[in-house]
């Protein structure tokens, strides 16, 4: 019999998480509250290129590219080169100084922080596809734990915590992939699909046991290829939960 499960990022996959990352990211850069008003010109370009950033670190060199913009077509290669000289120091400064801006966002302003983030018509396909138990799900984030729990019991998903493999796991192994291969093969699960909306963490994973599929309604590079729509990936995902 088979034993299937289903592998799924969180941030552009399940919830749309962008304007969270926006504001505070404005915040640190700009010190304006995350209260006010967004920028719509700036939200626009914000998220126009947002699929550049994988990892919070990668906002340090991002925000002052997108704050202080001039010209547009001069953003993918100011980024690029900014990587190129990375200073690991302020790296970790920034990473520290963006958790505790958003930890106080939550702590002292939890309505409006419990809005910021809504989900996806893929996250109701899955949820219902978990309640009727065709199969197991796994989160595998790099955001941290406590909000993926939150946000899932606050949209009525009672996913098993041990199965939200967060940021403070995720930190022992260099991919994703590596982590599904391993979970697949130590848990005896003879197939899996994959869903995350970055192309580099897509690319992880060769275990042709785990099918990949690109979520193009999530942060994804607009040049992408091989990628589908929230329909196409639920009609997959319930098409293989289904078959035996």
């Amino acid at each position: 019999m088979e034993k299937k499960i289903l592998f799924l990022d969180y941030d552009g996959v399940l919830f749309d998480t962008l304007k969270e990352v926006y504001l505070v990211c404005r915040k640190h850069y700009k010190n304006i509250s995350m209260l006010n008003s967004v920028d719509e010109n700036e939200y626009h370009l914000f998220s126009k290129y947002k699929y550049l950033c994988y990892n919070i670190w990668m906002f340090y060199y991002y925000d002052p590219i997108i704050f202080n913009c001039s010209n547009e077509a001069e953003i993918e290669e100011k980024f690029f080169n900014a990587l190129k000289k990375r200073n690991f120091e302020k790296e970790n400064l920034f990473c520290d100084e963006f958790l505790k801006i958003r930890a106080d966002l939550v702590r002292n302003n939890y309505d409006f922080w419990k809005n910021l983030e809504q989900p996806f018509e893929f996250f109701q396909a899955v949820k219902n596809i978990y309640q009727q138990n065709k199969t197991d799900v796994a989160i595998v984030s790099k955001k941290n734990k406590q909000s993926i729990l939150e946000r899932f019991e606050l949209n009525g998903f009672e996913i098993n915590p041990n199965m939200v493999f967060a940021r403070e796991f995720l930190t022992n192994y260099s991919t994703k992939g590596e982590f599904l291969s391993e979970f697949l093969e130590k848990n005896n699960y003879t197939s899996a699909i994959f869903v995350d909306d970055n192309i580099n963490n897509i690319n992880t994973n060769k275990n042709p046991k785990i099918k990949n599929i690109l979520a193009l309604w999530g942060n994804t590079a607009p040049y992408s290829k091989g990628g589908y729509s929230q329909k196409e990936a639920i009609e997959l995902i319930n098409n293989y939960c289904n078959s035996r």
